[in-house]
């Protein structure tokens, strides 16, 4: 009589979604937020140069009027595409009201209170510029490219980075190696919120090579309770720790709720950390 002789599969790692998230969460602050502010600033920067845009389309377009104005205020002088110009503002009327505009001249003999000559758009008024004058000037800072470049691009590729991180610690804790990490030593991390240890450990790899590590640990996981308990007992303990079979110097600690297996109907182990 024969038995047939069934293997049981081991039972999957537990995989908090909480620690994957959380791991290298200045990457995912730093990312998001440069991300989301320069792709909003490029937005915003977008739709007011196509208003300018606009702006020089309407008079060039037509029709226009030509009329004189009075200068109220000259800037400094300011270099566009090799050549010098200022910024002046001007006072004129037209249809029997008092309308200001402002735009670029060339650099010269300018001053407040000289009388220039301006075309305006008969269609709408505010648009206007002194005769061989630029309506606007596109600074660096005013082009929706410039946020790209500095914000978004640099936040996509911090995010990049963090979601590397996330699904290389993924591996370690779904397929890594089980070791017994020596605790060296556990520093509080000043000036970050959450509140953070900083652990440094050592342990030997599956061909027993001696590796050292150190990471942030949060003070009000599971993780960080153990540590706050070995800190104020003043007594350091050793530690499991997953690490990447191939590359050793991918590790994490763990707490040992976290090798107990996932199965139908089993309630969560409890916390016994006071």
């Amino acid at each position: 009589m024969q038995h047939e002789v069934r293997s049981i599969p081991p039972a999957p790692r537990r995989v908090r979604t909480k620690a994957l998230l959380a791991h290298r969460w200045p990457l995912l602050a730093i990312g998001g937020t440069l991300t989301v502010v320069g792709s909003l600033l490029a937005w915003l920067m977008f739709l007011q140069s196509g208003g300018k845009y606009g702006g020089r389309a309407l008079l060039e377009r037509g029709p226009t009027a030509r009329l004189s104005a009075r200068i109220d205020r000259v800037r400094a002088p300011v270099e566009i595409d090799g050549r010098t110009w200022r910024q002046v503002r001007y006072q004129f009327e037209f249809n029997g009201a008092q309308l200001l505009g402002d735009c670029f001249v060339p650099d010269g003999p300018v001053a407040v209170g000289d009388q220039v000559q301006i075309d305006v758009s008969v269609a709408d008024p505010n648009t206007s510029c002194v005769v061989g004058g630029l309506v606007h000037n596109d600074w660096l800072w005013l082009q929706a490219r410039f946020w790209i470049v500095v914000s978004t691009v640099p936040g996509g590729l911090l995010l990049l980075g963090w979601l590397a991180g996330v699904f290389q610690l993924r591996r370690v804790l779904v397929h890594g190696d089980v070791s017994v990490a020596r605790i060296l030593s556990i520093d509080p991390v000043r000036f970050v919120l959450p509140e953070m240890y900083s652990v440094s450990y050592e342990f030997r790899d599956h061909r027993a090579r001696l590796q050292r590590n150190r990471h942030w640990v949060r003070t009000h996981g599971d993780l960080g309770l153990r540590l706050h308990r070995q800190l104020r007992a003043k007594r350091l303990e050793s530690m499991p720790v997953l690490h990447d079979r191939r590359l050793p110097q991918w590790n994490r600690l763990l707490v040992p709720q976290d090798f107990l297996p996932v199965l139908p109907g089993r309630p969560q182990p409890v916390n016994d950390l006071p």
